[in-house]
């Protein structure tokens, strides 16, 4: 493990740039994520993703120690002071150790041309919480998701409280800024069913035998599915929901969703 550096003053030149990976503009200008807690950590490790460097708050390295070895030498090892740490840092209790990695990217063009004989994909329309499309990707990575395709006016996924909510999982699945209008017609000519959700349509979700290579739809918290969007589906499904509630929370309707898919997988097989 190399040498651990310390750093005390908030005029610190590297501490400046890392505050700066709070935002999106931040993050896209030096292609890095800050991440906080050994569990995220560990994800990240697991995923191959490079690390250009680990942070540690003072006084609190001891329960690091077995992590931190499984760093190579040339990553560096910073301990600031507390304040400083906090600083960088958004969750309300730190665990005292967070890093500095690359930021994931993927192109579009690489996760469409995917040829796979079976394929699911998640197409999110102006998914606006954090938390939420957080919990989406997680779900989506346990449903066996190839690939996310984040339309205008979602989130970014790496706002903090997405990473956090994904657990890891937003370093394990393609995830793609895309024109959903474009990328709707781009999957239709590889032979993927785009299936849309709308409580207005006239097919429950579970008598939808869904095809081999299909991409669910996925709408806004507070209007759903835009209508120019929902228009280009092959086919609208609806959940019954027989207590008479208006709506369903997003995420949860994407887990309904998405391991009815997996259910006629598994079916089949």
């Amino acid at each position: 493990m190399t040498k651990i550096r310390l750093i005390t003053s908030q005029a610190n030149e590297q501490v400046k740039q890392w505050q700066k990976l709070k935002t999106k503009k931040g993050r896209l200008q030096q292609g890095a994520l800050l991440i906080e807690g050994e569990h995220l950590m560990e994800e990240a490790l697991k995923a191959g993703i490079p690390f250009f460097a680990v942070l540690l708050e003072q006084g609190k390295t001891g329960i690091t120690e077995p992590l931190l070895h499984r760093f190579p030498e040339r990553v560096p090892v910073y301990e600031l002071a507390p304040p400083l740490f906090r600083r960088l840092v958004e969750t309300e209790t730190p665990q005292g150790i967070a890093a500095v990695i690359r930021l994931p990217e993927w192109s579009p063009d690489e996760l469409l041309a995917r040829q796979k004989q079976e394929a699911t994909y998640l197409l999110l329309d102006a998914i606006q919480d954090p938390g939420n499309l957080g919990t989406i990707i997680r779900t989506a990575k346990a449903a066996g998701v190839d690939g996310i395709l984040l339309g205008k006016g979602t989130v970014d996924p790496f706002n903090s409280k997405a990473v956090r909510a994904a657990m890891g999982s937003i370093f394990r699945i393609p995830l793609v800024q895309a024109d959903l209008a474009e990328a709707i017609g781009m999957l239709g000519e590889q032979g993927v069913t785009v299936v849309g959700t709308t409580p207005h349509a006239g097919v429950y979700h579970f008598d939808y035998p869904y095809s081999k290579r299909v991409a669910i739809l996925l709408g806004n918290e507070g209007r759903g599915v835009h209508p120019d969007l929902l228009a280009r589906a092959d086919v609208q499904v609806k959940i019954p929901m027989p207590g008479q509630t208006e709506s369903l929370n997003v995420s949860s309707v994407g887990a309904i969703l998405l391991f009815e898919r997996v259910r006629q997988q598994y079916q089949h097989k």
